[in-house]
């Protein structure tokens, strides 16, 4: 092989060579340029079309011998929202300042449709900086802008229906500690939108205090186990009522092929309203147990009372007979007169029986709280001892239809459990009456006894106490329930059954260590009725027949010997509808009926009506263990008076006189 160098290409030849190879190089680069998915514009300095490869004839429409030579703006190929745009790439190209420029815009076809383009721009200068041309490329990205905008549009829907169902979804992976949500983290939980809630961490500060553990753990447990993380908690900033807005989460740990948990997909809701109607629910359902505990005692209370109050008739009857029989210096006189005595005693335990159990209303009428609470103030100073008890009365209470007994001896027994709240130590008792309005809709969970809705005369009883528990407060109405020693008696269960009885509400406010406020909700009045005139006891006798009726034996013998000290004829029946029949038997005889109301079969107050048919002004004594007078007051107007169990003889004989005396 010979090693001598090749001869040299005659320079004819060279440039031969070197224009063929250019010319390859133009065919090639035009070919690729013809074939190419892109499109494919080259402008001038002058931004005329100097080139129009094939895709962009088959995008837009026009031939390249339709456009080739024209400038940019000549024909419709701009949109018109994107000119400026135009002018300005024109405009930096021109000052050098636009080497490339990648933009998306609209471009109308030769038809007029409108086509998307992705635009990536190229300028080329000489040596001595002026622009030489421009190369366009473009993509038609029509296709994917539709799928794109239907995407957002399916994501904008997805974020109307979560934003309307109370819920955020979100994505948060694990390996960057970043999140993506479906709504603005401060929107969602109400709270203020300083901090940087794009931080999974910041947007914890989002979560109650006291639930922030119970959260971090849920996610935790989810990521260490493999188990769909689900957990309920309290945000921080509580709804407009104060009510506290409730969240539950739902969602699933992603792993990678390797196992390691690089994502969470979860959604948040809003379980507010659910939790506020379950705690109503729960409220209703716990008043409705308290209902049905209450009357299933009052019912078991009143059965035991008025059944005791029938003995006691006998008892303190048949005592007062014997005095009568008895030498004016016999030593049994002291031992009747301890009979009676615990006679009387016993029909005070009744009466609080009858108050637990709501049917001791005896005589309501229309009162104003604040005078009769200034009046009772002396018989506060006892109970309330070595205490000071401060008052804050108003002025403008509405009127309430309330037995004004029954109101002091509420306000007696909330002062003296104030009292014994305090303990002895410094404190002070504050009395308050004010007005309120209960709205339509389910009182709080803080009524023990929840008032219908309406106008109410308040009565609040606060203390600085100790406060109690929540347990405590379920029981504070409980019947000899006591938290400081053995329950003593019915004080605060008689409040009960005084304030049910009068249809009012109880609402209790207390927790450790912030006192306790106990307030009755007095009703509105209802209708005045109208009562009975007293007349004054008479000695006048009468001589004729007196009607007993009386399902209890003793009480029915004990009755009569009274009556037939007065010179009556006692007729007995021992039940309402042998009452009837002795009645139409003796008709014209019969100048007074003592009935007994709560009798099996046709009551005293049924018989009563009947006979009344007859005898319009028949004198008539109800008497019953119940004390509820509006029975007489309101149904049988004059010639008829109440009597209640147990009585005394001289209390039947001064009554009988006095109807009589009125019919004669």
């Amino acid at each position: 092989m010979s090693d001598s160098p090749a001869p040299p290409v005659p320079p004819d030849d060279a440039g031969a060579e070197a224009a063929r190879q250019l010319r390859f190089a133009h065919q090639k680069l035009a070919a690729h340029a013809e074939n190419t998915p892109l499109i494919v514009i080259e402008w001038d300095r002058e931004t005329r079309v100097s080139r129009w490869n094939a895709q962009a004839e088959r995008v837009f429409g026009w031939t390249a011998a339709e456009v080739l030579g024209k400038g940019l703006l000549e024909w419709k190929f701009v949109h018109e929202d994107n000119r400026e745009l135009a002018h300005q790439i024109a405009s930096d190209r021109q000052a050098g300042s636009a080497a490339r420029r990648v933009v998306v815009t609209p471009n109308y076809t030769k038809g007029g449709g409108l086509v998307w383009c992705e635009w990536y721009t190229s300028v080329l200068f000489d040596d001595a900086g002026n622009l030489i041309s421009t190369l366009s490329l473009a993509l038609d990205v029509t296709p994917y802008r539709a799928t794109a905008e239907e995407l957002e549009h399916s994501r904008a829907r997805l974020r109307a229906a979560l934003d309307g169902a109370k819920m955020l979804a979100w994505d948060m992976d694990l390996t960057t500690n970043t999140w993506e949500t479906t709504i603005d983290i401060s929107d969602f939980y109400g709270v203020p939108h300083g901090p940087d809630y794009s931080n999974p961490e910041l947007a914890l500060n989002a979560v109650h205090p006291d639930d922030l553990a119970l959260v971090t753990a849920g996610r935790q447990r989810a990521i260490e186990t493999g188990e769909p993380m689900q957990y309920e908690f309290r945000g921080r900033a509580p709804a407009a009522d104060g009510f506290p807005r409730w969240f539950s989460t739902r969602g699933q740990v992603l792993r990678d092929t390797t196992g390691k948990a690089v994502r969470i997909i979860a959604v948040t809701s809003d379980i507010t309203e659910h939790k506020r109607a379950e705690e109503q629910r729960e409220a209703l359902n716990r008043q409705l147990r308290d209902a049905a505990k209450w009357e299933s005692l009052g019912v078991l209370a009143g059965g035991v009372a008025h059944d005791f109050n029938n003995i006691l008739t006998v008892v303190l009857g048949s005592a007062n007979l014997a005095r009568r029989g008895l030498p004016a210096n016999s030593s049994a006189a002291a031992y009747l007169d301890q009979i009676e005595q615990s006679c009387r005693r016993a029909a005070e335990v009744c009466r609080q029986m009858l108050s637990y159990a709501g049917r001791n209303l005896g005589g309501a009428a229309r009162i104003d709280l604040t005078p009769l609470v200034r009046e009772s103030a002396p018989l506060l100073a006892g109970p309330a001892a070595p205490h000071n008890v401060r008052y804050e009365l108003a002025h403008d209470l509405p009127l309430t239809h309330a037995d004004s007994a029954q109101v002091r001896q509420v306000l007696v027994n909330l002062v003296t459990n104030s009292a014994e709240a305090l303990a002895g130590a410094s404190g002070e008792i504050v009395v308050r009456t004010y007005p309120a309005e209960i709205p339509t809709g389910m009182p709080d969970g803080t009524f023990h006894l929840a008032p219908a809705p309406g106008r109410y005369a308040c009565l609040a009883v606060s203390d600085t106490g100790p406060g109690v528990s929540a347990e405590v407060r379920g029981r504070m109405f409980d019947p000899f329930y006591s938290t400081k020693f053995t329950g003593r008696g019915l004080g605060l269960a008689a409040v009960l059954g005084i304030v049910r009885a009068h249809k009012g509400g109880i609402r209790v406010e207390s927790a450790p260590g912030v006192g306790t406020t106990v307030t009755v909700y007095w009703p509105g009045p209802v209708e005045q009725v109208a009562s009975v005139p007293a007349a004054n006891p008479s000695s006048s006798r009468a001589t004729n027949a007196a009607l007993v009726i009386d399902d209890e034996m003793f009480v029915r013998e004990v009755t009569a010997s009274t009556l037939e000290e007065l010179g009556f004829t006692a007729i007995l029946a021992a039940d309402g509808a042998s009452g009837i029949e002795q009645f139409h038997r003796n008709r014209d005889a019969i100048k007074v009926a003592v009935i007994d109301v709560m009798m099996p079969g046709v009551t005293g107050d049924q018989v009563l009506k009947t006979l009344r048919l007859f005898a319009p002004q028949l004198p008539a004594i109800l008497v019953s263990g119940f004390t509820d007078k509006r029975i007489v007051t309101a149904e049988f107007g004059a010639h008829t008076e109440f009597l209640q169990k147990p009585f005394h003889p001289e209390d039947l004989m001064n009554i009988v006189r006095r109807l009589t005396e009125e019919k004669g």
